[in-house]
């Protein structure tokens, strides 16, 4: 430790004897100092980011102690003391090594916040179960493998991390946690437990666990075997000759989907059992593989039929391979050749393997008519699915029989009552359990049930392959391919005749949620983006007018393969952003402000999809279509990707330079210490900035965008001075400027929506959509009230929401502001979130009165007048200025937003205390096309919304329809 800190350690150890608070975080400790032993009235204690290895045991007799802070040390196992310091209410350890908890941590009944991330720990103490008072608990990244059955007990449990560990399953009492909101469970196995009820969420999860725990149970023998191949490669030949049924020689095409129950016996002779397996057999005609991708889950057994007689090549063995990987890379596959005749069904089995390993368990050979080896994969297909991970899997009884009624029930689809009154029939009745199995059935594919989406709420699907009967029928219409993909009204009418008006709106907003189409801005009709045409429009002479004027950002993706879907998903996600100039390849897009233009491409031979930006500001644009296109991209869980950025320089000749910078390799440049600021491309041979190549693609330097924003407004101020001196000159040069002004502030509002794009996403963390319950944008002040009568006379805060556009944030329209009677304890919450706040809502660019309904003027006023209260409230804590910016996005470290994140859980918690009811102002909770969540005025959500004229407007707070 160098003599400075030394000192610096001493004042603040010297400072704290008239204090209940230390902070001796960051200072290269190697040992506690001994001094602290006489502190013994403390209550916040902070060592962390140091180098203790050890604890020594008079720490142990600071008894009064309530926050304790040892996170980032080399301390591979707690002292037994920790268990003396029960008046714990917060204890930080993250990233300390920890391999073990001593039994004594049981004895911190007060604590209510626990963080153990990124440890060694693979089990915990039986007394955990003793923390009853635990109300937060992190432990992800850690190696956990099983969870004590006294986990139960933690009944105030309301958020628990668990992500990338090494759990199979969860104990039974885990169900036993009412209060839990949140679980994160990504990057665990959990063999034991039906992936269907963990993707269905939180609710889902404890209502199975809690009814298995206290219901008859039973095991569920059935999986789903997944059947895909071309087009007349002998698919529903093959499933009928596997039950039996009589060959075919015409047998049609499918179209769209079938599913068919095949029943086999377990093969091994201790399971006297009988599997059912569901048969899903999917056209093969390339324009439904897009609707594929929905259905084709993880933990399945998948056969690759392939005609012999056409050959591997011919029927598309590498290209079918290369989906079933990027869609359930972990999914076993049977080959099977068909069409068995004077052609022998041959195939480089030896490169296969090399190239798709643990893939493939079989290759076998059956012809459908004959009878030929049906057999032999009759007997392959049950032995291969006996192991799959769920088979046997114990499920509560009563979920299991109206599963089993859900499946042979005759009717297509029910409205929600009805769904509730058949799964009641059959033995669930708690209705938090009807929603926990309604959204596992439909993780599993078996219903399509969207219950907070207030277009599709209304019913619940039973098959969903009468719904791809139906979207083949606009998949396969000539009428609809020539009319450049515009699925009109008169379409619906043809194709769709035998529906009511009511079930073709419902389609078409389903086609819309699996991002196949959607609607033009007058609602009446649709454009289905796997009919667009191959051949692009002449989209060039747009694009080449925005190249001399404007900076252009790029980022490449290379893939494995190109699956269906891409980028023609991603078109119908992003369409708000639509130019009318769009293929089934690409797109041309611009953004609302009118300066930024981007265009998509994706190259099938080379498979490579660009995204290229450009504008006087491409960094933002080009960070939400990453964000969307990441979106679509996670889709396919085993695609290989490598991004990179293409170099910008320009070679003598005029041309493009060749050259790409690997994304991963500038990253690593950036994370060296000190930064490797600069990148040299060997064909062009120079260097280019690395800060410069990742706008855009990485969050900005947070200071260096605010200096940014500060010149770009300064500069937008002289140059309207300049353009309202000149507005009696109606001259070229005036024009210019207006024109130069117009970019200007373009550039202005898209860095401010850089800065609140990031800030939102570094202030809500991992949390998900159902997480985030309230807005998070709102300004504080304090004012002094008389109360009624003159009685009651005192000091509150008030507390306006914004919306919380991107680079538009402004107070929601008519909201009266929130008021709550200032205390001290109040002011430590309110103040550091204000904070942070401030320097951010500080440079938002207001809104055009007209965009929202409220006279700009007036709307400038209130946005001037918060941020003055604002800052007159902060700058009254002299000490609150001093500290560290925790709004600082890309300098925040850990430690900074470990902090912040306690402050804005504080904030929400008041927030939810003041509007019970989660009115919120009339602000509306969107779920961005690209994931993120905003809470905005009604004139800001509704480029995202693709309501249909006649549908319900949405209640504000209610989660709206998600483009």
């Amino acid at each position: 430790m160098a003599l400075g800190d030394e000192e610096q350690v001493q004042r603040r150890i010297a400072a704290a004897r008239d204090a209940d608070e230390l902070d001796l975080g960051v200072f290269e400790l190697t040992e506690v100092p001994g001094e602290l032993a006489e502190l013994t009235h403390l209550r916040q204690l902070d060592l962390s980011a140091n180098s203790l290895t050890a604890l020594p045991d008079w720490l142990g007799s600071l008894t009064n102690l309530t926050h304790l802070n040892l996170m980032l040390n080399e301390l591979t196992e707690l002292p037994l003391w920790i268990g003396n310091l029960r008046n714990l209410r917060q204890l930080e350890l993250n990233m300390c090594g920890l391999t073990k908890l001593p039994e004594s941590i049981g004895n911190l009944t007060q604590l209510t916040d626990l963080f153990l991330n990124g440890n060694r720990l693979t089990e915990l103490p039986t007394s955990f179960g003793n923390l009853t008072s635990l109300e937060r608990l992190e432990l992800s990244g850690s190696a956990l493998t099983l969870l004590p059955d006294s986990f139960g007990n933690c009944t105030n449990l309301n958020r628990l991390g668990l992500r990338d560990n090494r759990l199979v399953g969860l104990p039974d009492s885990f169900g036993d946690l009412a209060s839990l909101d949140v679980v994160e469970l990504d990057g665990n196995e959990l063999t034991t437990l039906p992936p269907e009820v963990v993707a269905a969420g939180t609710a889902t999860l404890l209502a199975f666990l809690r009814e298995r725990s206290t219901s008859r149970t039973t095991r569920q023998w059935s999986s789903k075997v997944v059947f895909v191949g071309e087009g007349r490669a002998g698919k529903t030949s093959l499933i009928k000759s596997l039950l039996d049924e009589p060959f075919e020689s015409n047998e049609s095409s499918t179209h769209g989907l079938n599913v068919i129950n095949l029943d086999l016996p377990h093969p091994h002779p201790q399971r006297d059992v009988v599997m059912r397996l569901s048969t899903w057999d999917f056209g093969g005609q390339e324009i439904y593989h897009a609707t594929h991708q929905f259905f084709l889950t993880d933990r399945s057994l998948f056969v690759l039929v392939w005609d012999a007689q056409i050959g591997w090549e011919s029927t598309k063995l590498y290209y079918w391979l290369d989906m079933i990987k990027a869609r359930a890379p972990r999914a076993p596959v049977i080959l099977v050749a068909t069409h068995l005749g004077p052609r022998p069904a041959d195939l480089p089995l030896a490169d296969l393997h090399a190239a798709y390993p643990g893939m493939i368990v079989a290759s076998m050979e059956a012809d459908n008519e004959t009878r030929q080896g049906i057999g032999e994969v009759r007997d392959r297909i049950a032995e291969q699915a006996s192991r799959l991970p769920l088979m046997g899997v114990v499920w509560p009884e009563a979920w299991l029989n109206a599963t089993e009624a859900l499946r042979t029930d005759s009717r297509n689809h029910v409205d929600p009552q009805g769904m509730a009154a058949l799964l009641a029939e059959h033995g669930v009745t708690d209705p938090g359990h009807q929603r926990g199995l309604t959204q596992a059935l439909h993780s599993l594919g078996d219903v399509l049930a969207y219950s907070d989406d207030p277009e599709l709420g209304d019913m619940v699907v039973l098959r969903p392959q009468w719904v791809t009967d139906y979207i083949s029928r606009v998949l396969d219409a000539p009428a609809v391919r020539q009319k450049d993909a515009l699925f009109t009204k008169a379409h619906q009418s043809e194709l769709w005749h035998d529906l009511s008006t009511d079930l073709r709106r419902h389609f078409v907003a389903l086609m819309e949620r699996f991002d196949l189409s959607y609607r033009t801005d007058d609602g009446t009709s649709s454009i289905v983006v796997e009919l667009l045409p191959w051949d692009p429009p002449a989209y060039q002479e747009d694009w080449a007018a925005t190249e001399s004027a404007h900076r252009e950002l790029r980022l490449r993706y290379r893939l494995h393969t190109v699956p269906p879907g891409i980028p023609t998903w991603f078109i119908a996600r992003e369409h708000r952003f639509t130019a009318g100039l769009h293929w089934r390849s690409g797109a041309l897009l611009r953004h609302p402000d009118g300066e930024h233009t981007a265009l998509v491409t994706v190259d099938r031979i080379a498979k490579t999809a660009e995204l290229r930006v450009r504008g006087p500001y491409p960094q933002d644009f080009l960070a939400i279509l990453k964000d969307g296109f990441e979106q679509t991209l996670r889709r396919y869980p085993g695609l290989e990707i490598n991004r990179s950025v293409p170099c910008p320089g320009r070679l003598p000749d005029g041309s493009e330079c060749t050259h790409e910078f690997p994304h991963d390799q500038l990253k690593a440049r950036l994370a060296r210490t000190p930064p490797r600021e600069e990148a040299e491309c060997p064909v062009e041979i120079r260097d280019h900035n690395v800060r410069q190549l990742m706008q855009g693609i990485e969050p900005p330097e947070a200071r260096r965008s605010e200096e940014l924003l500060t010149q770009t407004r300064d500069e937008v101020r002289r140059m309207t001075d300049v353009v309202e001196r000149q507005r009696q000159d109606r001259d070229a040069q005036h024009d210019g400027l207006l024109r130069a002004l117009e970019q200007m502030e373009a550039k202005q509002a898209s860095i401010a929506a850089e800065q609140q794009r990031a800030a939102l996403a570094a202030w809500r963390g991992h949390q998900t959509s159902q997480q985030v319950t309230c807005p998070s944008v709102v300004s504080v002040s304090r004012v002094t009230r008389r109360r009624a009568l003159g009685m009651v006379r005192g000091s509150c805060f008030q507390l306006r929401l914004y919306c919380e556009a991107p680079g538009q944030w402004h107070p929601a329209p008519g909201h009266e502001p929130y008021e709550v009677r200032a205390t001290s304890q109040l002011e430590t919450t309110l103040l550091p979130y204000a904070r942070g706040l401030f320097k951010i809502l500080r440079y938002a660019v207001p809104v055009v009165g007209g965009v929202i309904g409220v006279a700009s003027d007036d709307l400038d006023k209130v946005l001037k007048d918060d941020i003055k209260l604002m800052k007159a409230l902060l700058d009254t804590t002299s000490e609150l200025a001093e500290q560290d910016d925790p709004a600082d996005i890309a300098s925040m470290n850990t430690l900074v937003k470990a902090q912040w994140d306690a402050e804005f859980r504080a904030m929400r918690a008041l927030l939810e205390q003041l509007d019970p009811h989660g009115r919120w102002g009339g602000l509306n909770k969107i779920l961005t096309p690209e994931g993120d969540t905003l809470w905005l005025c009604e004139d800001h959500a509704r480029p995202y919304r693709n309501a249909l004229p006649a549908a319900p407007t949405p209640v504000p707070g209610q989660l709206p329809p998600a483009s």
